[in-house]
């Protein structure tokens, strides 16, 4: 028998759900720069019917994607690697949103897919929701967090290993600097498109690229160092920063992201409805879960993008 939680204890963060300081405050930076981008320089560039239409796309999304994730929530109970959570349903919820870079969308409802998308992004920040930021607005909605993997989760995966006792000082460094340079890429370049001076003063920071660039793959080389804790997850985030960094320097950082969650989802999902890994838990006669089966994600606490930061640059 498991002992009892004591009162109070706070739950471990889970990946694809839940978002620490840093994730929030990259999302936050991230779409408050992409919606300033939105606002001041693409917006006035429509007429009020066009205006009107893109809030009506927004509000549109935000009814449908809803209604996706109530309607998937039973597919999305049972942890990360059940049913659609993480990888596949972060790429169910993206899917859509090819529409917006194949061009295919009139100016004013892709200027509401690009509002929607931005929003998300800030609202994945302020309440600290750490899914597919395209499910924060239903999240807050619904009252529920589903685990959905999504392009910010990179922040996360940098920002795992400041967390531990464990966590030597080179592993904490390569968090810091892999944040920074991720954070780097998803504000610069929208505030840098802002017309006029504002935007002038950082599009001139575009010479410090290569040092975003650098950071994330400084980062990687560091979690190569031998260290103490799990070694093969430290060794998955080496790589993965050291690629996002080469992903940097090609311009490729950080839209290479998303098509990434979306591959990724598919062959995942693909690779669970084959090998039946999608059936339901069986659920003991007493009530209690199965063995190996993930509880029901808990309800919403009140706490204090192709163009992008997503879709801005």
């Amino acid at each position: 028998m498991s002992p009892a939680r004591t009162p109070g204890a706070r739950r471990a963060p889970v990946l694809g759900r839940d978002a620490g300081p840093v994730g929030r405050a990259v999302r936050v930076a991230a779409g408050a720069a992409a919606l300033t981008h939105l606002l001041t320089t693409k917006a006035p560039d429509h007429g009020g019917g066009a205006l009107l239409t893109a809030a009506a796309t927004a509000v549109v999304l935000t009814a449908g994607y809803t209604g996706l994730l109530l309607l998937l929530r039973p597919l999305l109970t049972r942890g990360a690697g059940h049913g659609l959570a993480g990888w596949p349903g972060g790429a169910l919820f993206l899917l859509p949103m090819l529409l917006y870079p194949i061009g295919v969308l009139p100016d004013a409802p892709a200027l509401g897919v690009a509002l929607y998308v931005e929003f998300s992004v800030l609202t994945a920040g302020i309440t600290g929701y750490g899914g597919i930021e395209l499910a924060a607005l239903p999240a807050l909605v619904l009252g529920r967090r589903p685990v959905l993997y999504g392009p910010f989760n990179a922040v996360d995966l940098a920002e795992r290993g400041m967390r531990r006792p464990w966590h030597a000082t080179p592993e904490r460094t390569a968090g810091w600097l892999a944040a920074a340079g991720l954070a780097w890429f998803w504000v610069v370049p929208p505030l840098a498109a802002v017309r006029g001076a504002f935007g002038d003063s950082f599009d001139a920071l575009g010479v410090l690229d290569p040092a975003a660039c650098g950071a994330l793959v400084i980062a990687g080389v560091l979690l190569a160092v031998p260290a103490p804790g799990p070694a093969r997850p430290r060794r998955l985030r080496a790589g993965a920063f050291v690629l996002l960094g080469l992903g940097g320097a090609v311009g490729a950082l950080p839209d290479v992201l998303w098509p990434v969650v979306i591959l990724t989802g598919l062959v995942i999902g693909t690779l669970r409805l084959t090998s039946g890994g999608h059936r339901d838990a069986r659920v003991p006669a007493t009530g209690a879960p199965a063995s190996g089966a993930a509880v029901p994600e808990p309800p919403v606490t009140s706490r204090p993008h192709v163009e992008t930061s997503s879709t801005t640059r």
